[in-house]
């Protein structure tokens, strides 16, 4: 049987979030480029959530829509690129808006 934790600092401690693991952005971008799924890019930086069985992969595109709006590579803001015209990207956002 555990002992009883006496002190509230032990108690804190026990219930510790895991540390926050930052994305490989500049990874990322390169398996973006060559065109890869966002399933394939969740299992190849390790990034699926099994204990969310409905949407496994939103923190993948979470980050995905901010690399969108831009990430530091090299010291430098780049932007990722969409994969479909800038019509198509105008339209869905219109789209998500009207959803609200």
């Amino acid at each position: 049987m555990k002992p009883i934790p006496t002190k509230m600092s032990q108690i804190h401690n026990q219930q510790r979030r895991k540390q926050y693991k930052r994305f490989p952005c500049v990874k990322v971008a390169k398996m973006w480029a060559q065109g890869m799924t966002i399933a394939e890019i969740a299992q190849g930086i390790k990034r699926v959530d099994e204990n969310n069985p409905k949407d496994p992969y939103h923190s993948l595109r979470n980050l995905l829509f901010r690399m969108h709006r831009g990430y530091v590579a090299d010291g430098k803001i780049v932007r990722l690129p969409y994969r479909v015209s800038k019509k198509t990207v105008r339209a869905a956002r219109k789209a998500g808006l009207r959803a609200w």
